[in-house]
């Protein structure tokens, strides 16, 4: 078994005669509202609060995707879930990383700071001096909030939360030792801790990995929204990775003019039909109006089959549409 970015394969085996394969598809992937600001961006100008907040979310999401690259060091078979969200009596928590381990669930929130922070006492200061959260109450405060999941679900399992700070030039001056902060410097040796562990799949984990997956919430949270038009978008194919314009390189693959990710075809088409879906929930997916989208650089017949594939497909005649399907 390898550890991919398309999920991670577990295989559970009970006894000689049984066994069952598990598929957890949770892999790190750029955030409903990470991508809701990114299509606008992309396609129109942002507002200047806007962009900022787009920023800031795409810094967070880089700062996830360097702990991943950490994490993707741990045993193969330890199951990490990322990006996870939950509501528990109306109280919602939003968890970076997940890892299960024999007896315990390891949570982590992931900071991408940079720069020479201080601390004194209770209080946090940014590189200019000015008073900041501290991000040490935002593990507090999810803390009891995924106690109290737990216990709602039923799963009887200790766990323990981490504050990572993956940034190299991240420095905190000030700071008395806690368990639950972990500095840049000392990655290394936190992560020697759990290559340690050793896993052996039960039901017990099963269970604890479907409740995750069926509770997850994956809502779209507005900083500020900003208005958008379709007939004011740009057409075209836009990178899934950087956002620039793709161009075609090949008949079956378009490759970025920015960041020069190459992308099947039908990728790219499902990466920017995602992008219509997200912008406009109330429009009909049709193969008309993705056409459209995509400014003609894919065929209408090549848009209508990948619909077919990946959608389900609704209506006859000119009322025909796609909805989304979980085949």
């Amino acid at each position: 078994m390898k550890r991919n970015d398309s999920g991670i394969l577990i295989g559970y085996n009970f006894g000689k005669e049984r066994m069952m394969f598990l598929t957890v598809y949770k892999p790190l992937e750029a955030s409903t509202t990470l991508r809701f600001y990114r299509a606008i961006h992309t396609r129109t100008e942002l507002p200047p609060e806007s962009a900022y907040y787009l920023q800031s979310l795409q810094k967070g999401y880089n700062g996830e995707k360097n702990w991943a690259t950490y994490l993707n060091e741990l045993p193969e078979n330890i199951p990490i879930l990322y990006d996870l969200q939950f509501e528990v009596n109306q109280s919602t928590i939003q968890i970076d990383a997940l890892c299960i381990l024999q007896n315990k669930l390891v949570l982590f929130e992931v900071k991408n700071f940079q720069g020479n922070f201080s601390v004194d006492g209770d209080k946090w200061y940014s590189p200019s001096h000015k008073e900041m959260k501290n991000p040490l109450n935002q593990i507090k405060r999810a803390e009891p909030i995924f106690h109290q999941f737990l216990k709602k679900h039923q799963l009887n399992i200790p766990f323990d939360y981490y504050l990572i700070f993956v940034h190299p030039t991240f420095i905190l001056y000030g700071a008395s030792h806690q368990e639950q902060l972990i500095l840049p410097g000392q990655i290394p040796e936190f992560l020697d801790g759990l290559k340690q562990q050793t896993f052996s799949p039960q039901w017990m984990h099963t269970n604890i990995i479907d409740t995750l997956l069926t509770n997850h919430k994956n809502g779209i949270h507005l900083f500020h929204k900003p208005q958008y038009h379709f007939d004011q978008m740009e057409k075209g194919l836009f990178c899934g990775v950087c956002g620039e314009k793709m161009n075609r390189t090949h008949k079956m693959i378009f490759s970025c003019s920015g960041c020069h990710h190459p992308t099947s075809v039908n990728n790219i088409v499902l990466c920017n039909i995602q992008d219509y879906m997200t912008l406009f929930p109330e429009r009909k997916v049709t193969t008309a109006s993705i056409f459209e989208w995509v400014g003609g650089e894919v065929s209408a017949n090549a848009i209508k089959k990948i619909l077919y594939n990946n959608f389900e497909r609704t209506g006859k005649g000119k009322s025909t549409h796609y909805i989304k399907t979980d085949k």
